[in-house]
């Protein structure tokens, strides 16, 4: 079968097998006993790195999952081990008949058909010393009349070494010759008694990385898909952000089914290092390149974008045809924004078109302006028909260039200095992601103005809901920026999930800091919060690459406050439903604000798929139904408008849900598309109270590219 068909079959058949996700006839289940055993024949079957290679239980609180022929699954636990830890007994309700496989570890979800079943395994995994990550290297039994299970694993290891200190991630990558995937979700069946994986690239990540404090001369194994990978690369990464790659385009990884494939141990030389500081540069635009001026220039106070190798311009000046040049005037609102650069604009050359006045001032600023110019800005004379003009002292990385004269310009170019990505922060982003820092009215609904904040009542500032005692609520601040914020969050005591989490989308949180994995519970939340939860990958609500300006922003997002219990197999993974929709969002940022409420359901949920996902608790934690995301943002995305001032006209907005199940290659369309207002009726929270012009009725699929 063809890999993309046999996914594709898979996706369809899981709306009919899957449709009613963990219910359960209890009238067709009988109470069975099972032993999981070692044999000699089936060699390296690990549950953990042991120097036999054999299966060694933990010696209590295993799980596994047993799947039927119509795709549902039933949980066993543990009820005894063998006192060499290679054999353990499992019991629990299932059917009578026609038990298909066993997984360990527990899956809480899988889809099954024909003989296929979907597994996975993360593409970002915890380095763990002289081992790998639990939970991750999955094993699978066929199940027939009898009560024993033979499990084996459907992963390769792969052996990495360094003999450095202070490296915080080893990334591997590769390219499988057969077309297949590192990581990320797989198609596993039995042929000949043994698993075989069927992954695929588009629906997986042809990389896997580790991440944790890797310490020197210690080998981690990683876990990938068996195959055979060319284009090899090595990435060490270290504390200080720094890289040193290792390329070997003319080898070849073979990596067997439960093998073990070490790499040679790698010594980073001082030579080897590449700092993550980025060279200065220049940028320019002129007037001969624009193929139809008029539909980039238009008049005054009517910004339009333009885009070139260096990055989009914002333009709001005349188009003078006669005099072929970029018109500015004082008497008028107009003004050109450069894009923003990857390090502080130095200088400025503004080229005056033969003939013109070279006579007056320019002005540089943060901000565009209105007809006066804005306080903080650096006025700078022409001096020619050529003028440059040192604007370092702004400490700017985007400006906006206004006149107080007739300037009709046919070139400028730009130069910008290195620097350090994460390490200078903008203190005073514009647009302002956050336009209103201080509490409100005390009688609206939101304690503060920001305008993605759902309403919420924390009148005397305890941190706890006023009305839902359930409910805490906090409001983290970047600590290397402190006057702007990271993100917002409701979090439920009872089920120690995230109930939402607010954040507004914006330049001034983009960078390239590595992910820091400094996942710990989050200091200004009063309640117990949850970390790990079996069978589950730990998701982030707001991304860890929406928030890489610096190390510090970056350990933020790791609070618990803002993870949820995910599924990783065709959920939160390569090419799974979640990931994708976290690709539509990316593709949303835009030169205004994007503003975003990442949320869970917790009650029976259904989607438009016809499948239903029923309530699920794993110990204390209550495992949400569906996820979803609320965006809002101005149509045209470079307005410069604040979203209380734009009209209802101006504004889009929407929801997208995604019921809580495994769901490899499914992307995000107008099917999973809600209005604001239906998310309401579900959760029974009130969406965008700060923005009163927000058309909470309508979401236009086309508006979203979909």
């Amino acid at each position: 079968m063809n890999i993309k068909t046999a996914f594709l079959t898979l996706s369809a058949f899981a709306l009919v097998a899957s449709c009613n996700i963990g219910a359960i006839d209890n009238h067709n289940l009988v109470h069975r006993d099972f032993v999981a055993t070692h044999s000699e024949n089936i060699p390296e079957t690990r549950t953990g790195m042991t120097g036999s290679g054999a299966v060694l239980w933990d010696e209590s609180g295993e799980s596994i999952t047993v799947v039927d022929e119509s795709g549902l699954c039933y949980d066993l636990h543990q009820s005894s081990v063998s006192s060499d830890r290679r054999s353990a007994g499992f019991s629990g309700d299932v059917p009578a008949s026609g038990c298909v496989y066993a997984i360990y570890p527990e899956q809480p979800e899988v889809d099954y058909e024909s003989g296929f079943v979907s597994l996975g395994i993360p593409t970002e995994q915890e380095a763990v010393a002289g081992g790998f990550a639990t939970a991750t290297n999955i094993a699978i039994s066929q199940m027939g009349t009898g009560d024993m299970l033979q499990f084996k694993n459907i992963c390769g290891l792969v052996g990495i070494t360094v003999n450095n200190a202070g490296i915080s991630s080893i990334n591997l990558s590769g390219t499988e010759t057969g077309g297949g995937a590192m990581t990320g979700t797989a198609l596993v069946e039995y042929r000949a008694g043994e698993p075989n994986c069927i992954s695929d690239k588009d629906l997986g990540a042809d990389y896997v990385e580790l991440e944790g404090d890797i310490q020197s001369g210690v080998t981690y194994y990683a876990l990938v898909f068996p195959g055979t990978y060319k284009d090899l690369t090595i990435t060490f990464t270290d504390t200080d952000g720094r890289t040193a790659t290792f390329s070997k385009s003319d080898a070849q990884l073979v990596v067997e089914r439960s093998k073990v494939k070490n790499v040679s141990p790698f010594t980073i030389s001082d030579s080897d290092w590449t700092s993550n500081e980025m060279p200065g540069g220049t940028a320019s635009l002129s007037y001969s390149e624009f193929s139809s001026p008029g539909t980039y220039l238009k008049s005054y106070g009517n910004p339009v974008s333009y885009t070139n190798d260096y990055g989009t311009w914002t333009l709001c000046a005349y188009n003078d045809s006669e005099h072929s040049a970029m018109q500015l005037n004082k008497d008028k609102v107009a003004y050109i924004g450069t894009p923003e650069m990857p390090g502080v604009i130095t200088s400025i050359t503004l080229s005056i078109a033969s003939g013109q006045p070279t006579s007056g001032d320019f002005y540089f600023c943060s901000e565009h302006g209105e007809k006066t110019f804005p306080s903080g800005s650096l006025k700078g004379s022409c001096t020619g028909r050529v003028t440059t003009i040192d604007v370092s002292s702004l400490d700017l990385k985007k400006i906006w260039i206004r006149a107080e004269f007739l300037a009709r310009m046919t070139d400028i170019s730009l130069t910008y200095g290195s620097y350090i990505p994460g390490t200078d922060p903008d203190p005073d982003p514009d647009p302002d992601p956050d336009p209103i820092v201080h509490p409100v009215d005390p009688n609206a609904a939101a304690d503060y103005g920001w305008f993605e904040l759902p309403a919420q009542t924390d009148k005397d500032a305890n941190g706890i809901d006023d009305n839902i005692s359930d409910y805490y609520y906090s409001h983290t601040f970047r600590a290397d920026a402190p006057k702007i914020r990271n993100f917002s969050c409701c979090y439920s005591a009872s089920r120690m999930q995230p109930i939402w989490v607010a954040a507004p989308m914006h330049s001034c949180y983009k960078g390239s800091v590595k992910r820091t994995n400094a996942y710990k519970a989050d200091p200004n939340i009063k309640c117990a919060q949850a970390g790990s939860v079996d069978g589950y990958t730990k998701g982030h609500m707001l991304g860890s690459s929406d928030r890489n300006i610096t190390k510090e922003t970056n350990r933020q997002v790791f609070y618990y406050s803002n993870i949820g219990a995910q599924l990783q197999s065709g959920f939160n993974t390569g090419g799974g439903a979640w990931n994708n929709l976290e690709s539509l969002t990316d593709g949303q940022w835009c030169s205004d604000t994007l503003y975003q409420v990442i949320g869970c359901i917790f009650t029976k949920f259904t989607d438009r798929y016809n499948v239903t996902v029923e309530p699920r608790k794993v110990g204390s934690v209550q495992i949400p139904t569906a996820y979803y995301k609320v965006l809002i943002r101005t149509k045209s995305g470079n307005s410069g408008k604040r979203l209380d001032q734009c009209t209802a006209s101006e504004i889009k907005c929407a929801a997208f849900i995604l019921a809580h199940r495994s769901n490899a290659g499914h992307k995000p369309a107008a099917t999973d598309m809600y209005t604001v207002s239906q998310l309401e009726e579900m959760t029974g929270l009130n969406y965008f109270v700060n923005v009163p012009n927000a058309p909470k009725g309508t979401a236009v699929a086309s508006e979203w590219g979909l």
